[in-house]
């Protein structure tokens, strides 16, 4: 699979999210409080934004300073091995706050790489001790 796909399909991924967590803010902050499978639901969209971060291209998140992707990162870690420490006053802020800022900034990038025209094929993002992400 080429660079090129990987990263439409991260973007296909990242949009899904970000709707997903639209969709959760749309329900509303008291019926978040109420309903465990929402908050869960949260957890699971917040891990998924980490993980798709953690496979972007580094050209992408040299060219998005804006965003504080190690966070973005360590969000999936808590989420998926902290889960006992969540904070889901947290999570709700990141979904109705940070996740549409991230969407604004990453369309941002998008928009204009397309304008700039073809370049060399972005990289992947190469973890600590060289490995990189698959």
């Amino acid at each position: 699979m080429s660079t090129a796909r990987d990263l439409d399909a991260l973007l296909a991924d990242r949009a899904e999210a970000v709707e997903a967590a639209a969709e959760l803010v749309a329900y509303g902050p008291a019926r978040w409080a109420a309903e465990r499978p929402l908050r869960l639901a949260g957890e699971a969209v917040v891990g998924r934004i980490g993980d798709i971060a953690s496979k972007l291209p580094a050209a992408l998140v040299a060219g998005t300073p804006a965003l504080p992707w190690a966070e973005i990162k360590g969000m999936r870690i808590v989420v998926d091995h902290a889960y006992h420490r969540i904070d889901y006053a947290r999570v709700w802020r990141t979904l109705q706050d940070d996740v549409p800022h991230l969407d604004q900034v990453v369309r941002q990038w998008v928009a204009q790489v397309a304008a700039s025209g073809p370049g060399p094929e972005p990289t992947r993002e190469a973890t600590p001790g060289g490995a990189r992400n698959e």
